[in-house]
């Protein structure tokens, strides 16, 4: 498998930062005088926006505008486990909370995207836990969502 050497992978359950990472990573890029797009939600696209002027900022499954060069600039997107159209590019940044968790064995890099992103970055990946005590909420989490469920969305865990 013959795939481009990417920039960043962040791999974390859910509210550990990983948005906030990747905008920081933007700005650096921005700061630098490089073309930034960062791909994200609907609901997320005018904060991000704001907090990134100078980026082009486009919603999942968005087209790039005619005027603007894919391979010109830096690419970010943010839960890309998640977004519809993301796409392995070379120096892109990637960060999410896994959508589910594979079986070894029966997913593999050849059909799943988080797997090739993990080849892509040379078998690595950032993983981060909560910033802060977290205790209640992993409590009531627990209580809600099914075991698997929660090992994916609470501890980031993708891989059984």
């Amino acid at each position: 498998m013959n795939l481009p050497k990417i920039a960043y992978l962040d791999i974390s359950p859910r509210q550990t930062g990983k948005t906030e990472r990747l905008i920081q990573r933007a700005k650096t890029c921005l700061d630098a005088g490089r073309r930034v797009y960062f791909i994200t939600f609907k609901g997320l696209v005018e904060n991000m926006r704001r907090r990134l002027p100078g980026a082009l900022v486009l919603e999942d499954g968005e087209e790039l505008p005619s005027n603007e060069n894919p391979d010109d600039a830096v690419w970010f997107y943010d839960e890309f486990d998640w977004l519809n159209s993301t796409v392995i590019r070379p120096g892109a940044y990637y960060a999410t909370t896994p959508k589910f968790i594979r079986e070894a064995g029966v997913d593999t890099a050849d059909t799943d995207l988080l797997l090739q992103l993990i080849v892509a970055h040379g078998g690595h990946y950032c993983r981060y836990t909560w910033p802060f005590d977290m205790a209640g909420i992993l409590q009531k989490a627990r209580a809600f969502y099914s075991p698997e469920d929660f090992r994916q969305l609470y501890l980031g865990e993708f891989l059984k």
